[in-house]
């Protein structure tokens, strides 16, 4: 069988900015998660408090390539709070 020759498939369909809003937001609202505000040097704002969504967000904005779906997975799994 010739490997040049097999159909490609379809382009995965990430998810659109509105279901990675909700499910940052949803994050957010669950106290079994760990979603702090951080911080954002600015040139014009010495230090910025930004929100954990809006830093997920624009990390997504700014990295097309990552898939939204794996990186939100992830991240549940690094912030979720483990009992003692």
């Amino acid at each position: 069988m010739n490997i040049k020759h097999l159909p490609r498939p379809d382009k995965h369909v990430y998810m659109d900015e509105a279901e990675i809003h909700q499910a940052l937001t949803l994050m957010e609202q669950d106290v079994s998660l760990k979603t702090v505000p951080g911080y954002r040097l600015d040139v014009l704002e010495p230090i910025r408090l930004v929100s954990f969504r809006e830093k997920h967000l624009t990390y997504l904005k700014a990295h097309p390539k990552v898939n939204p779906e794996h990186y939100l997975s992830n991240l549940r799994t690094m912030i979720k709070i483990r009992p003692r």
